[in-house]
């Protein structure tokens, strides 16, 4: 239940940093920028530290997905993430925040999990 959960949460939470930071990286040009590429740092790591490598895709497919969709002309002829230098930026910020949260090592992101106790020592309890 918990692995499940791990992963609608992170779908969810890369669909709404797609949309947030398609929109936000254009306004107030470069800080808008610069602050959407933390979002999308600070939320992948969030989905590193705190679920396991099938949260990490769950958070990059609807990411991936919604900012290419976010980059496609749109019926009426407009887009939310423009062919000129601060749509290609945003393009690639969010790309090196999320090779930086993924090739980051583990014992920086909160330290190692502990793992389930072996078949037979669940209930031995280690003394001084």
């Amino acid at each position: 239940m918990r692995r499940a959960i791990e992963i609608v949460v992170s779908a969810i939470l890369g669909a709404i940093v797609a949309s947030v930071g398609a929109i936000a990286h254009r306004s107030y040009p470069p800080v808008g920028l610069i602050l959407s590429a933390l979002l999308v740092l600070a939320a992948i790591v969030f989905v590193r530290a705190w679920g396991s490598w099938g949260a990490v895709l769950a958070f990059a497919i609807p990411f991936v997905a919604l900012t290419f969709v976010f980059a496609r002309q749109g019926p009426g002829g407009d887009l939310l993430i423009a062919g000129d230098s601060l749509g290609y930026a945003w393009l690639i910020a969010s790309t090196v925040a999320v090779l930086i949260a993924c090739v980051l090592p583990a014992r920086l992101l909160g330290g190692a999990r502990q793992a389930a106790p072996a078949e037979g020592e669940a209930g031995r309890v280690s003394g001084p």
